[in-house]
């Protein structure tokens, strides 16, 4: 299992001039959309052991020069899970990277929806893949980097969705987590490793290899060439 790190640590080992979005999230009802007892209790200790709001940190920084939005999850909080807050955070994040002709960049560590707000944090996905269609529409990319964990939705959409997906080593990474999959499966199918034998990662990436990977990405999608393309060689050819 790789290295659990917090979403600022995260962020402070890529980027440079981290400034953080402006939180705009919808007031909670007490208990949630639900009424989940004792749901108002466990937000407050997660952001009382995490120093946060919620369970994602949006800004903006420079990854090796070039400037990006960064989507960090922080794992601590609810297990990194989706629900209607995290929504607001990450669709204001995709408008403020359309509006500023920006690349996204999702440092994803997730278990997926949160079970507290039932139907309705499934429907943050359909947002998050909605933000993300929209980005690849305006002809932005969209660099993420999955840790561990990267489960459920958040992988589907944040991880898988993206153009370009560098996992850590070890982490691990695959739509049903651990606790929801047959008593029968292999864990090692649901690692970064398994994923890129697969095709469903690009690479895996040590972290201190991981500024200078996702920076030289974030230059190839962003700067474009003066030079034209090489013609490929004809099939069978010398």
């Amino acid at each position: 299992m790789t290295e659990r790190l917090a979403a600022r640590q995260m962020i402070a080992l890529l980027a440079e001039d981290f400034t953080e979005l402006p939180h705009r999230t919808g007031e909670s009802r007490p208990g949630g959309p639900l009424g989940w007892e004792g749901y108002d209790a466990s937000r407050a200790r997660a952001a009382a052991r995490t120093g946060e709001r919620e369970s994602v940190v949006c800004g903006t920084a420079r990854v090796q020069g070039t400037r990006a939005v960064l989507i960090a999850f922080e794992f601590g909080y609810l297990g990194g899970s989706l629900g209607e807050r995290t929504g607001d955070l990450l669709e204001a994040a995709y408008a403020h990277a359309r509006a500023h002709r920006l690349p996204v960049v999702p440092l994803v560590a997730t278990g997926g929806s949160r079970m507290q707000e039932g139907m309705l944090a499934l429907t943050q996905l359909q947002r998050v893949a909605r933000q993300s269609a929209l980005l690849r529409e305006a002809g932005l990319p969209q660099v993420a980097v999955v840790r561990d964990p990267t489960t459920g939705g958040g992988w589907a959409t944040l991880g898988a969705g993206a153009d370009v997906t560098l996992a850590l080593p070890g982490a691990q990474v695959g739509f049903a987590g651990s606790r929801v999959r047959p008593p029968d499966a292999d864990p090692a199918a649901y690692t970064a490793e398994a994923q890129l034998a697969a095709g469903a990662v690009d690479g895996v990436v040590r972290p201190r290899e991981l500024r200078g990977e996702l920076g030289r990405w974030l230059r190839l999608l962003t700067a474009p060439s003066a030079e034209p393309a090489p013609l490929p060689r004809p099939l069978g050819g010398t």
